[in-house]
């Protein structure tokens, strides 16, 4: 009985405002009790009406236990809510500053790639309207030609009808009888030129295969509701469902700030290359080459150190320039963004630049230049004796490979020979010849650097042997071709091909002889030089239908 009427009596009771000190049923009262059953402060009155029969006590015997339950409060919420509270602040800002320079990085790359699928249309395009006025210009001569013939045969005519109407009227009868035996009446014409034809035929998927080039962003939020799970699925549907050759893995904001987003670039697919290299062309060479790289055109540059000559030949094998250098040149190398032809030598340590018809010294190195690189950010990287050292075109020094192990100085590389910058990920692929001389054990690799010249991998001997089987190999020359993949000579007479990542995907050509050297024009198509010693002939060769 005493709980119904309890319940039914605090169902009336009105609602005491905090903090005041009279009773609300029993005006003038003041509150100097408690009831515990109802867990309320009461009067005096209270204690025989409303709450007759709980369990009552004096108001100043519950203040110790009251104070000391705001103490522990106090206590508890001083030393680890507050403390909690602040470290979350203080990581949420610190998350904050992550996810900024997260998307900032995200977004330069896909800028970056952007600028690149740019870059190569304007090439392409170039490329193509090249073609189509070389086409333009020799129907023009052709045409030019024929008109002159008929020109020519035209007045021959008109003077014989001429000569024919005056045997005619003057003529005397051994004149005449003259003139028509040396008169010509078979006349005949040189065939019409055959004139070459041109259609442009635009890809129909063109926005689909650009959007694949491009890339797509790849959007983790494992965090998320089950609501923005679903609306994010409904995002994703609306893009192509095809793999996309470029991805921009987005990580979740968990990850930790030494983490980056990682362009992940898949490589030409298998079916895109040809089942057997094709040989355009090949061509005796009887200047020496020791360094070759393609011009901007459908030629290449060749150098020799001995010679002191840089030779432009031409795609036919021919000689279209030939440049004298005062100094031995080492290496040569084209400018991405000029086109200009660079070189190095090792003697008086000079880097130059071909501007005029002449080699003009453009600054001067503190080691001796074994190899150099002129990247797209105009930059000159310069391999010598243990490293690889990034200049300004003034000659200014930047970054340096060097890699330090346990308080030694350990060199990344021993012996630089060539370079090859990626044209998609910026990333460098050189050459190390491993010389014992330089403190190597000689076996040369293929060793991949980032654009901070730190590395990536390396391909070697020991990754030969799993991939190829062979125990044989060794790296005179390597070169990226416009899809970032990587061609290397191998002396042991093979030219191999490897995805942009180090991945082995098949050998491209292999001849008696050992391939020297090699670069990729613009045109994909691969220059190689072969030779016993030394490089004897050039080919050239076509190992994509892309």
């Amino acid at each position: 009985m005493a709980e119904k009427a309890s319940s039914f009596y605090k169902g009336q009771i009105a609602v005491r405002d905090l903090g005041r000190t009279t009773c609300t049923h029993h005006k003038g009262n003041i509150l100097d009790w408690v009831c515990e059953t109802c867990c309320d402060a009461i009067c005096a009155k209270c204690v025989s009406s409303l709450h007759k029969g709980h369990d009552i006590v004096h108001l100043s015997e519950t203040t110790a236990d009251n104070k000391r339950k705001i103490k522990i409060f106090i206590d508890e919420v001083g030393q680890k809510e507050l403390r909690q509270i602040q470290q979350e602040i203080i990581s949420t800002r610190e998350s904050l500053e992550n996810d900024l320079s997260h998307f900032e990085s995200v977004r330069r790359e896909m800028k970056e790639q952007g600028e690149t699928l740019k870059e190569y249309i304007d090439v392409l395009m170039a490329r193509t309207l090249s073609h189509i006025k070389q086409l333009e210009d020799e129907n023009a001569n052709l045409l030019k030609n024929y008109r002159i013939d008929l020109e020519q045969k035209l007045a021959e005519l008109k003077d014989q009808l001429k000569h024919c109407n005056e045997a005619l009227k003057t003529g005397t009868d051994i004149q005449v009888f003259d003139f028509v035996f040396r008169l010509q009446t078979n006349i005949t014409l040189h065939a019409a030129p055959i004139l070459a034809s041109a259609v442009f035929s635009p890809n129909v998927k063109s926005k689909v295969m650009l959007e694949q080039a491009y890339g797509k962003v790849i959007v983790d939020k494992s965090g998320q509701s089950e609501d923005q799970s679903t609306c994010q699925q409904d995002i994703d549907s609306d893009q192509s469902q095809e793999t996309p050759d470029h991805q921009v893995q987005v990580p979740p904001l968990q990850q930790s700030k030494k983490e980056s987003p990682q362009m992940k670039i898949n490589q030409l697919p298998l079916s895109a290359l040809l089942a057997q290299s094709t040989v355009l062309s090949e061509s005796i060479v009887s200047s020496e080459i020791e360094s070759i790289c393609p011009t901007c055109n459908d030629g290449a540059w060749t150098s020799g150190r001995i010679s002191n000559i840089v030779t432009h030949l031409t795609s036919q094998g021919g000689v279209h320039q030939k440049i004298q250098s005062h100094v031995p040149v080492t290496d040569i190398c084209i400018s991405p963004s000029t086109h200009n032809l660079w070189a190095c030598s090792n003697k008086e340590y000079n880097v130059m630049e071909l501007t005029l018809g002449t080699l003009i010294s453009r600054f001067k190195t503190t080691d001796e230049p074994r190899c150099l690189c002129v990247t797209k950010d105009d930059c000159v990287l310069v391999g010598s004796k243990h490293k690889i050292t990034e200049y300004t075109k003034e000659g200014k020094k930047g970054l340096v490979s060097r890699t330090y192990l346990y308080f030694m100085w350990n060199p990344l590389l021993k012996s630089p020979w060539r370079m090859s910058q990626c044209p998609v990920s910026k990333n460098i692929a050189a050459v190390d010849m491993d010389l014992a001389d330089d403190g190597g054990k000689g076996e040369p690799a293929v060793i991949v650097l980032n654009k901070r010249l730190k590395e990536l991998f390396r391909y070697g001997r020991p990754n030969h042997i799993i991939k190829c089987e062979s125990g044989k190999f060794c790296a005179a020359d390597v070169a990226y071709d416009s899809l970032g993949q990587l061609v290397i000579a191998d002396t042991v007479n093979s030219l191999h091909l490897l995805s942009g990542d180090g991945q082995y995907l098949r050998m491209l050509h292999t001849d008696i002889a050992r391939p020297w050297v090699l670069c990729v024009d613009r045109e994909g198509v691969l220059w190689a030089g072969f030779g016993r010693f030394r490089v004897e002939k050039v080919k050239r060769l076509l190992y994509t239908n892309f």
